[in-house]
C-alpha cells in the first residue's frame, strides 16, 4: 500500500518507472553530478548574491551582516539539498529521464533478498 496515494504508476509517466516510494538513501545515493552541483550552487549562490546585493546597496549596519550569514547559509544548503533530491524523486518516478538509474536499480535488484524483514505488522497471528 502506498503512503501516498497519488503517486505515479507504471503506467502514466512518460520514462521508466523504479519506485514509487524508495527509501531516502536510495533517493541519496541516486543523485547525480548535475544534482549535487544544483545544490551547492544555491547553497553558495544566494548567500553570495545577498553579500553582494548589501556591498553595492547597504539595506542595514555592516556588523550584521555575519549575524545574517549563520541563518542563510544553513537554510539555502537546506535548499539546495531539496532541490537535488526532488530531481533525483522525478527520476525515480519516471518524470525525468532515468536510464542510468534504472539500469544501476536492475544490477542492484539482482543482488538484493527478496524475503521480507521480520517486523510486528508481518500479517501473522502472533
Amino acid at each position: 500500500m502506498k503512503f501516498v496515494s497519488n503517486l505515479p504508476d507504471e503506467n502514466h509517466v512518460p520514462y521508466k518507472f523504479i519506485a514509487a516510494e524508495p527509501h531516502f538513501k536510495h533517493v541519496v545515493r541516486y543523485m547525480r553530478t548535475s544534482d549535487m552541483a544544483l545544490a551547492g550552487a544555491v547553497a553558495a549562490g544566494f548567500p553570495a548574491l545577498h553579500i553582494m546585493w548589501e556591498r553595492l546597496s547597504p539595506s542595514f549596519h555592516p556588523k550584521h551582516l555575519p549575524r545574517l550569514m549563520l541563518i542563510q547559509v544553513p537554510f539555502y544548503a537546506s535548499v539546495g539539498f531539496m532541490f537535488a533530491a526532488q530531481r533525483s524523486y522525478f527520476r525515480f518516478w519516471g518524470w525525468k529521464e532515468n536510464s542510468i538509474e534504472a539500469a544501476r536499480w536492475e544490477a542492484e535488484a539482482s543482488t538484493r533478498s527478496t524475503e521480507k524483514p521480520k517486523g510486528w505488522m508481518d500479517g501473522q497471528d502472533w
